[in-house]
């Protein structure tokens, strides 16, 4: 949808939640083509099963429900204009135990699916990607490089798996007092050092060091 700049943070993801069970979420993504106009991609979490339902009792209500918790949200639900301009998106938890085979390797969410909230799912890939490659640079024989592969990706896939899954309820559930706590304690994380430097680690991916593990060195931008 068209970016609008009024009641949202152009460098970051704005969110809004009712609980942990509505979340609505607004992010900039840049622009299509140089000469394009600013966009931004608009979330609605929900369980799947109750998508149909949401369908089958119109845009006007949804609409409504929208706006009530987000106002600022009115003109993305303007350019939106109907469920036809929505993609479902399902997504689960899994982690496959050894992401190789015989001539065989799996990367991305093919290796390690889970929750979105972590945003990491293009950074695990890349990462993923790097580590083929570095496995396949350093060991003449594939089934040893696959190994290879497999070994360097294990602990951070692990705890980055394990983190994803043990914070989404706090985000995404039908709890009543997950949320409760996350209200009081993400405020306190974001100022009492050392948490806020974990916090930005945890959302860059960059727990267990896996660039020098990969052997990357960071870009100054």
């Amino acid at each position: 949808v068209p970016w609008v700049a009024e009641g949202f943070d152009g460098a970051a993801l704005t969110q809004r939640y009712e609980r942990a069970n509505v979340m609505i979420g607004v992010m900039p993504i840049g622009r299509q083509r140089p000469e394009g106009p600013q966009l931004a991609a608009f979330f609605w979490s929900l369980r799947w099963q109750e998508h149909q339902a949401l369908v089958s009792d119109g845009f006007g209500p949804w609409r409504e429900r929208v706006q009530s918790l987000g106002p600022e949200t009115a003109p993305h639900l303007d350019a939106i204009g109907g469920f036809e301009s929505l993609t479902l998106a399902k997504y689960q938890h899994q982690t496959a135990g050894l992401p190789i085979g015989e001539r065989l390797v799996a990367i991305g969410d093919a290796a390690h699916s889970t929750s979105p909230q972590l945003g990491q799912g293009a950074n695990m890939a890349l990462l993923d990607v790097r580590a083929l490659t570095l496995a396949l640079r350093r060991n003449a024989d594939v089934g040893d490089a696959l190994e290879d592969y497999a070994q360097l990706r294990r602990w951070h896939v692990r705890l980055y798996q394990a983190l994803s899954l043990t914070l989404t309820p706090f985000y995404q559930s039908d709890s009543r007092w997950l949320p409760i706590l996350r209200d009081i304690l993400v405020p306190s994380a974001t100022t009492v050092p050392p948490l806020p430097q974990f916090l930005a680690a945890l959302v860059a991916g960059r727990l267990l060091y896996p660039l020098r593990t990969l052997e990357l060195k960071p870009v100054q931008l």
